[in-house]
């Protein structure tokens, strides 16, 4: 077999070095960790395709008691940006975050948007992002967090965010529109997750089964809960996907009304958020018609 060689001489592969050491090299992407599905959803639609976003928990798991593993660990170190939903949530992503010795940046959007916060005695419901409006404000509010992070590319998260806003600002209006016939419906949830949307929505929470998730409701509290049902006249208890059913379902039970499903958080069912918004509407439609 015969073989051909090339040789260069020794200006041409000088000049050829030089021309390749002036190529600019292509710029890495920012790296964004988001808590739990809600969020990754807007955030996604905000940030691509100019961010590469990853979510933080599984979906389907709980934001309130996710134990990361050591891979999630990998991923949280190499973030550029952490966005959580705040006021307690999801503090696990900001104490991994440090803990991993990551540069990242965090945004706890709950702690810097503006709004009336729920409190429920001493603790405060974190779950904001059951109120669509309050999903815009915060789809906008990543837009211009991520503008800052990539100023070569604010314009288009800035206009990613507002076309994000607008699409959410519409499930808003649907939903107070399709909800009226059950406007003054009351519910007994599982948690306090349910607070924000019925604010919004016209819907009033008579009581809670368990004040925080993870705690275990007393037989006391779950007696209590029993006789509001009874004196309040409620039609429906809700328990949460994410979380034990076990004491919803007994509580159902003893009151002899029905237990629905409720899903704050996202499930693989509803990975979307205005899908999971409009599985909720159609479940409290069945329940409280």
């Amino acid at each position: 077999m015969s073989r051909v060689f090339f040789f260069f001489p020794h200006w041409s592969r000088t000049a050829a070095l030089g021309t390749l050491l002036l190529l600019p090299a292509a710029q890495a992407k920012p790296n964004v960790i988001v808590s739990f599905q809600p969020l990754f959803d807007v955030v996604t639609r905000v940030a691509e395709p100019h961010a590469a976003v990853e979510r933080a928990a599984p979906l389907g798991a709980s934001p309130h008691d996710f134990d990361p593993t050591v891979r999630d660990i990998a991923r949280i170190r190499s973030a550029d940006l952490a966005i959580m939903a705040g006021l307690g949530a999801d503090d696990w992503l900001e104490r991994y975050v440090k803990a991993s010795g990551s540069p990242a940046k965090v945004l706890k959007l709950g702690n810097v948007m503006t709004f009336t916060r729920i409190r429920e005695g001493s603790a405060t419901d974190p779950h904001w992002w059951l109120d669509a409006r309050l999903m815009a404000q915060a789809a906008r509010t990543v837009g211009t967090h991520l503008a800052a992070l990539d100023p070569q590319h604010a314009a288009a998260y800035r206009a990613n965010a507002e076309r994000e806003a607008v699409r959410l600002t519409a499930l808003d209006a649907e939903l107070r529109r399709t909800l009226v016939p059950v406007r003054g419906g009351k519910l007994v949830t599982f948690h306090n997750a349910f607070g924000y949307f019925a604010r919004a929505y016209g819907l009033t929470v008579s009581a809670t089964i368990t004040p925080l998730a993870g705690i275990e409701p007393s037989a006391q509290r779950m007696a209590q809960t029993v006789q509001t049902i009874r004196t309040a006249g409620v039609r429906a208890v809700f328990a949460e996907p994410q979380l034990p059913q076990g004491p919803a379902r007994a509580v159902a039970a003893e009151a002899g009304v029905p237990l629905f499903v409720l899903d704050p958080e996202g499930s693989v069912q509803t990975p979307n958020y205005a899908d999971m918004m409009r599985r909720n509407r159609d479940t409290l439609l069945q329940a409280l018609k």
